[in-house]
């Protein structure tokens, strides 16, 4: 058996429960040995409708196990491994990310910790990989990395635990919520045909819509 038959197996078996799975976008083979990222560029994310859900739990499973446990990076990497089926639960994936909160520093003017835990997950999910030497590129990640960024530069003005917690009015468990459910939204944008509805329109742009012309 292959190592994409191998990996495609594993996700089929995650995905049974919420009917989710990969769509390879090539039956290309691995070479016997040679580790492949679980997504990759082109792969199609079958959600079978469900992406209001996926958005949903992933919410709430952060922002419940921030408020229960506390530790952004681990709980960020925990909700996203339990509200998306194509994440393994993986103890070693999750134990990784337990020195990262708070901006790994007790000055908190390094990056957030769920931030982090988010590359965590999307690096894990599209990253390079090794064997005997290092595999493939990371540009995918980065690239998905890069659309959380954004978000929290629009969201909080920017990415440094600081900064976050302040915007946020240090509500972290809100923080880390909001964080997983960026991490669903990029993956949907990339891997399936899913668009970020618009912002709701202020009642300043609705009365200049809809008003009459001077």
């Amino acid at each position: 058996m292959t190592a994409t038959t191998n990996r495609r197996t594993l996700l089929q078996s995650l995905a049974a429960g919420l009917a989710c799975g990969v769509i390879r976008s090539d039956e290309a083979t691995a070479q016997a040995g040679d580790p492949e990222p679980p997504i990759r560029r082109g792969d199609r994310l079958d959600v079978a409708g469900r992406e209001a859900q996926l958005l949903q739990e992933a919410y709430r499973l952060g922002c419940d196990y921030e408020k229960r446990y506390g530790g952004c990076a681990q709980c960020t990497v925990a909700a996203l491994q339990d509200a998306l089926p194509f994440v393994p639960a993986d103890v070693g994936l999750f134990r990784a990310a337990s020195c990262l909160d708070g901006g790994a520093t007790p000055t908190g003017i390094q990056n957030c910790g769920s931030f982090t835990g988010a590359g965590i997950i999307l690096g894990y999910l599209c990253g390079r990989t090794r064997n005997q030497a290092f595999v493939g590129d990371k540009k995918l990640s980065q690239e998905l990395m890069r659309g959380v960024y954004r978000r929290f530069e629009q969201r909080y003005g920017s990415v440094l635990c600081k900064d976050v917690r302040a915007a946020a009015k240090g509500d972290c468990p809100h923080v880390v919520g909001t964080t997983t459910q960026w991490v669903v939204e990029v993956l949907l944008e990339a891997f399936t045909d899913y668009h970020v509805p618009p912002p709701p329109a202020t009642n300043g742009a609705a009365e200049k819509t809809t008003g009459t012309p001077d």
